[in-house]
């Protein structure tokens, strides 16, 4: 367990911080929730256009269920339990690790939030939309905000590993949950045509979304620059 530890150590600090303004700039704006504002309401547009008003709202409350159960695991109940420090409050390394702007985060940071939502969220809408391509960004998505709490320094890659296999699990487990809800309560087409996916969200859709992720990046980064300006 200490050479886990050890190694856990090693490899956070070597992927934390840089000497770069712009990357400091960067990861900062992607660690922050409101970064993602225009992505959260696109997705709220596709939801209740390819569904049944009640089916939409089933999927929008399954979402949020998922989030807070999710989080309340983390936040309510494993962090107080195993009272690991974050790195920039662990004695043993806190004035090694980098930080921006003097952020440090909580006391406590197994396992991570930001990791186990964004993968449990990524997860479900994958397996809700049935597109390969979009499978790829929403995961290419949480990825990067995951990396960025180890960039900052305020989680261990144990953590965020942690607390993506967390957020995988109850992705899938929600999803299923409403797929039950969803046989129990209409009933279900199979929609078969090109202009489709597997599970009858229409690719024109699912295209405006991915175009939508990629801008949302391209103004992400735009904005870092401007603030090394």
């Amino acid at each position: 367990m200490e050479e886990i530890l050890a190694f856990d150590q090693q490899a956070t600090l070597a992927l934390n911080g840089s000497e770069s303004l712009f990357w400091d700039n960067l990861m900062t704006t992607v660690t922050s929730t409101w970064s993602w504002t225009a992505l959260i309401l696109m997705l709220f547009y596709v939801i209740f256009k390819n569904n049944a008003p009640k089916q939409s709202l089933y999927i929008i409350l399954c979402i949020a269920l998922m989030i807070f159960v999710t989080d309340r695991i983390c936040s309510g109940y494993v962090k107080p339990t195993i009272a690991r420090w974050r790195p920039t409050q662990d004695p043993t390394i806190m004035y090694l690790v980098d930080t921006v702007n003097g952020y440090r985060g909580g006391r406590f940071g197994f396992f991570s939030g930001h990791a186990s939502n964004t993968f449990c969220v990524a997860t479900m809408l994958a397996l809700l939309f049935r597109d390969w391509r979009m499978s790829i960004a929403l995961f290419f998505w949480c990825t990067t905000t995951t990396f960025t709490r180890l960039y900052l320094g305020v989680h261990y890659l144990g953590d965020v590993t942690v607390g993506a296999i967390v957020g995988i699990i109850m992705g899938t487990l929600f999803y299923f949950i409403y797929a039950f809800i969803r046989q129990r309560t209409s009933k279900v087409n199979s929609t078969i045509s090109e202009q489709y996916t597997s599970s009858g969200y229409l690719r024109s859709d699912i295209n405006n979304f991915l175009l939508l992720i990629v801008a949302n990046y391209i103004v992400l980064i735009i904005i870092a620059t401007a603030k090394g300006i």
